[in-house]
């Protein structure tokens, strides 16, 4: 329970949850047009209505702007944490096109919208490691932070057409499974003959997002689960290079994952991986149109199953609610509308919390975008109960403090207050 006095000081008021975090100043051609003046105020603000023990600032934060932020921070005991992709662009560190993730078609991976912070490079690629851990030890000569929170931990996801953009295949990929005496060849061929036969889509859809699927198995299947295993492993070897790196460094390690629904599809272990953090923040985002959005991905693959595999909506909405394991709208256009449903973030944040979590961030969405995000008061209260009753430790305020009216902290402060 986190206790905070009042501005009154006349009494403590108290919290249903032991962290809170805010994520800040994403970056954005609208960094360069902020005071130092503005964005003290708004944090000062958040941080006097809400007992925030972590902030969590973005990476490409003018000098000016970083130092208001450590100061606001280091007032209120909280926590400055660098905000820092790992396997796409922050701006300073660019992946070459060499680096990019290879999908199954043998064309790299795109980006969404072909945005540079959404493209993807493989983390078995040695030329990639080593300029990571160059990058970030350039960061960390700045000394400015606790800790850092490491995102874009993933390979690209390949939910709008998985047939073309299940990577990784590259050729570094091919020599880090012959490693492991895993032939990828014969996997890549597999999963591509799986791919030819329709009847299979359903048992194809089922593996790609369960890690544990009751599907029976054949040599396609198994190849494809090697596959996907072998993906999360390469994943999680990069982050325990890192995250020991940082930590001989004296910084405190935060992660940012997909809902475990999505886990597998994009080759993250939830367990595996947090065992190399104090903390790990799960997007439990139910209602973003945008990457990581629980709606976004689901509706990437119902589209998929519908337009290319020829499968009937209502069978495509079922297959993907049965693997999942989530109540899902039964149409693509209330999956669009609604987003899923506050039962449905419940039962991901419990998943997450059985996968073995220590200490279990809830990432809930808190800014409203034309197209992206449509939040409503009730939707939002009914989401922060369904955290409450799935026992998380903290909640992650997402995406950006910056662009969350104060109106709605006090929503949250409401909602918390005992």
């Amino acid at each position: 329970m986190v206790r905070r006095q009042a501005r009154d000081g006349s009494q403590e008021r108290r919290f249903s949850v032991t962290i809170l975090a805010v994520q800040y100043l994403e970056p954005g051609p609208h960094l360069v047009t902020l005071t130092p003046g503005e964005v003290r105020a708004k944090l000062r603000a958040a941080l006097a209505q809400l007992p925030i023990s972590l902030v969590l600032l973005g990476w490409q934060v003018p000098q000016p702007l970083l130092d208001v932020c450590r100061e606001e921070a280091a007032r209120t005991g909280a926590r400055l944490f660098r905000w820092q992709p790992l396997l796409t662009g922050d701006g300073t560190f660019m992946p070459r096109p060499e680096w990019r993730a290879i999908g199954l078609s043998g064309e790299p991976a795109p980006g969404f919208h072909n945005m540079p912070e959404f493209t993807f490079a493989c983390p078995n690629q040695p030329a990639v490691r080593e300029a990571v851990r160059a990058h970030l030890q350039q960061v960390i000569k700045d000394n400015h932070y606790a800790g850092f929170f490491l995102d874009r931990i993933r390979y690209p996801s390949p939910a709008a057409d998985p047939a073309r953009w299940l990577a990784c295949f590259c050729p570094a990929c091919h020599r880090a499974a012959a490693e492991m005496d895993f032939d990828l060849a014969a996997a890549h061929r597999h999963i591509k003959r799986l791919l030819a036969e329709p009847e299979q889509t359903r048992s194809f859809i089922h593996h790609l997002l369960d890690p544990a699927p009751a599907e029976p198995a054949n040599p396609a299947t198994a190849s494809l689960q090697t596959f996907l295993n072998f993906r999360a492993l390469s994943i999680t070897r990069f982050i325990q290079a890192i995250a020991a790196m940082l930590r001989a460094e004296g910084l405190a390690v935060g992660l940012d994952c997909f809902s475990p629904a999505l886990t597998h599809l994009v080759g993250q272990d939830l367990a595996e991986l947090d065992a190399c953090a104090a903390w790990t923040k799960v997007m439990t985002y139910a209602h973003t149109l945008g990457p990581a959005g629980l709606p976004f991905e689901l509706l990437g693959l119902a589209n998929w199953l519908v337009a290319q595999r020829g499968v009937a909506e209502s069978q495509a909405m079922a297959w993907l609610a049965q693997a999942t394991r989530l109540p899902l709208p039964l149409t693509r256009v209330r999956l669009q509308a609604e987003g899923v449903s506050s039962e449905a973030l419940q039962a991901e944040i419990k998943r997450a919390r059985q996968s073995g979590l220590k200490t279990l961030l809830a990432g809930l969405e808190f800014v409203e975008l034309e197209g992206v995000a449509q939040l409503r008061p009730a939707q939002i209260g009914a989401d922060l109960q369904a955290v409450r009753l799935a026992g998380a430790d903290g909640l992650v305020l997402s995406w950006d403090l910056w662009a969350i009216p104060l109106e709605r902290l006090r929503l949250i402060q409401d909602f918390f207050l005992n």
